[in-house]
Order: structure tokens, then C-alpha cells, then sequence
């Protein structure tokens, strides 16, 4: 694919992804991204050929940022529970700026697909970070509720308790402060 084919692709899945960010997924339509991309349908069905393939392209996207955003992090930690400071970190960082996640979980609620399964991966990571599996799980659990929350409305937590909640989750990585 040409450059700018590439940059027109990236330029519809960046326009759909804000789009559901304010609106529910129900009601994106092929028609109202490509208006909002600028493109006409045509032009979006060239790389995309069905609502689909356009839910698949946005899932893939918004886990390959997460993933990535969780494995710089994660390099940026040192010693015993990195693997795990960098996926609460990656979270924090991700519900800061408007849980795109919960997009990607919105589409592959259903499906059983490549996104769930890098998904589980990352938790199996987790699982290997040389901290009690209790604690793993007590984790991922928390930062779970924190999405669903935020993604069903359900007695969303404020900003302040979130950092405090995130900073507490980080403590517990901290395999040393426990003993």
C-alpha cells in the first residue's frame, strides 16, 4: 500500500475512533466516517470494505498503541512487577485520555479475536512478573472496573480517586514493601 493510501487508512481509523469517543458504536455508519474523514464512501470502501472490516481496523489500532504504550513503559521500569507498573501505567495513561480501549472492548465483546488474544497475553505477562498471583489479578480486576465504569456510566470514579486508586496499584508492585 502507497504512502498515501497508508496515511488516507490511518486518516479514517484516527476519524472513527474519535468519532465513537463521543458517540455509540451502534450509530457509526461507513457514511458518517467518511464524511468526517473528508472522503467520499467510495474512498473508504477502497480500504475498507464492510462496518466490519472498518471495527476490526479500529480494534487492531487502538490495541497496537496500548500495547505499545505498555511495552515502553514497562522497559521503563526496573526489576520485580515492571511488566505490571507498565500496564497500569499504560491504563492510567489511556483512561486519562479517554479510555480508547473501551472502544476496542466495545467491538470485540462478542468476538473472539486477535485483539482478545493479545489481550491475554499481556495478562499472562502479567502472570510471569514474579509477583503473587493474587496481587496480578487484584490488579488487572481493579483496572478492569475502572474501564467498565467509565464505558457503562456506572458510578464512575472522579479524576482524583482514579490517580489515588492507580498510585495505590502501583505500591502493590512493589514486592519488597510488602514483606
Amino acid at each position: 500500500m502507497s504512502t498515501k493510501a497508508s496515511a488516507k487508512r490511518a486518516l479514517i481509523i484516527r476519524t472513527a475512533i474519535h468519532y465513537l469517543q463521543e458517540n455509540d458504536l451502534s450509530t457509526l455508519t461507513l457514511e458518517k466516517v467518511a464524511g468526517k474523514a473528508g472522503v467520499s464512501k467510495g474512498g473508504l470502501l477502497y480500504h475498507f470494505k464492510t462496518k466490519d472490516v472498518l471495527h476490526a481496523a479500529i480494534a487492531e489500532s487502538i490495541m497496537a498503541e496500548f500495547i505499545e504504550s505498555y511495552e515502553k513503559r514497562a522497559q521503563q521500569e526496573h526489576g520485580v512487577g515492571r511488566l505490571t507498573r507498565g500496564f497500569i501505567l499504560a491504563s492510567q495513561q489511556d483512561l486519562a485520555e479517554g479510555a480508547w480501549f473501551n472502544i476496542a472492548i466495545q467491538i470485540i465483546q462478542n468476538e473472539h479475536t486477535s485483539i482478545s488474544t493479545a489481550y491475554e497475553q499481556i495478562l499472562e505477562d502479567l502472570l510471569h512478573d514474579d509477583l503473587e498471583t493474587s496481587i496480578v489479578h487484584l490488579i488487572r480486576l481493579t483496572i478492569d472496573g475502572l474501564y467498565y465504569s467509565k464505558l457503562l456510566n456506572i458510578a464512575p470514579v472522579s479524576k482524583e480517586v482514579t490517580e489515588m486508586v492507580f498510585a495505590q496499584l502501583l505500591q502493590m508492585t512493589r514486592k519488597d514493601e510488602f514483606s
